[in-house]
């Protein structure tokens, strides 16, 4: 009786050491091509067969994204058996291309597996409206109208990302042009097709930028259609000197920029009469002060100085200029920017003020 019991017991162990799981999924990856936003969500069933000899179950379906949301069975499924998973894309406000996955986990030690789903997406007038604002043609749309650094110290370099919708029927190849030698840009990709985006990525080096303080230029994006007029896109940075560096006495010894005056008022002003004044700027510091920079970006305002290198002691004429005719308004309340090289006070203004 022992002798068979043992018998069994191999034989059964033998059975179940043949028994194995596999699966067989028809596709992992479905393109849904392009297709309009207004259509609403759409769905992709991907089928998978049970290839081994014991029944398997889907444990889990997770969505890489809340746009994207699985539906399946949680029932056994026997051997030679097929399920399906139905994976559903809504892309409500997503113009543009897309690629989005369900990672599937299953019983008996079967490997997971990552469901793909691929398209594009034409959006809808609002969709791209709210998305990309501003219009660059019949064929493309930014989403900003504008690009701005901000406050970068001199010697670094930073990086914009500006998107843009191709709402055309047809690829477009976009262009960037004006660009001063302290910008750059790469353009992905460079086909763009039909209902896709672009991204285009603007570098500002400002090593390479002679000027400090504001620094505003404006490019030329094209979509590379002849027919279509460029987009003049400003860009602005804020560029300052980096003074982080300094020892405590070169701090001590530093130049100091005092100026005689920091408000310029011209009481009642004839729209007829141009206006002139001038300021004192003096070094106060105990080394030579270099001003940087003497502007204005307010109209009908221009500045000039006698010398940009100060000797301790030394001071030099800023020359203001106002033209009342170039005043928009009855108000005159602008400023002029001295940019030098005092780490304490590198930058100062002069008001001017008048109506």
């Amino acid at each position: 009786m022992n002798r068979i019991t043992t018998l069994f017991l191999i034989l059964a162990a033998t059975i179940c050491a043949s028994a194995r799981t596999g699966v067989k999924w028809f596709e992992t990856t479905h393109n849904f091509g392009a297709f309009d936003e207004d259509s609403g969500p759409v769905t992709a069933n991907f089928t998978l067969l049970n290839t081994g000899d014991e029944p398997i179950q889907i444990l889990a379906a997770r969505a890489s994204c809340g746009c994207t949301s699985p539906k399946y069975t949680r029932k056994p499924i026997a051997p030679g058996d097929t399920t399906s998973i139905a994976v559903t894309y809504d892309p409500a406000g997503r113009p543009g291309k897309f690629t989005k996955y369900v990672g599937v986990e299953l019983s008996g030690g079967l490997e997971s597996v990552k469901l793909y789903v691929t398209g594009t997406v034409v959006g809808s007038p609002k969709s791209i409206q709210a998305r990309f604002p501003a219009d660059a043609g019949d064929n493309m749309s930014l989403s900003r109208s504008a690009v701005m650094f901000g406050q970068m110290k001199k010697g670094t370099t930073r990086t914009f990302n500006l998107t843009a919708y191709n709402k055309s029927k047809n690829a477009i190849h976009p262009v960037i042009g004006h660009m001063p030698p302290y910008i750059s840009a790469d353009i992905v990709p460079q086909e763009v097709p039909a209902g896709d985006q672009v991204t285009f990525i603007l570098y500002f080096n400002s090593t390479k930028c002679p000027l400090y303080g504001l620094v505003a230029d404006t490019l030329a994006i094209s979509t590379g259609v002849a027919q279509d007029q460029p987009f003049l896109l400003p860009v602005t940075a804020m560029v300052e000197e980096d003074f982080s560096k300094l020892s405590p006495k070169q701090l001590h010894d530093a130049p100091v920029a005092t100026l005689s005056d920091s408000n310029v008022d011209f009481g009642k002003i004839d729209r007829s009469t141009p206006l002139s004044a001038s300021v004192t700027i003096k070094n106060t510091g105990k080394s030579r002060l270099t001003v940087r920079r003497v502007y204005s970006s307010d109209p009908g305002v221009s500045a000039s100085i006698s010398k940009s290198d100060i000797k301790p002691g030394k001071d030099a004429v800023i020359d203001i200029k106002v033209d009342p005719a170039k005043i928009p308004g009855d108000i005159l309340n602008y400023r002029i920017a001295i940019i030098t090289n005092d780490p304490v006070n590198p930058t100062q203004t002069i008001r001017l003020l008048g109506q």
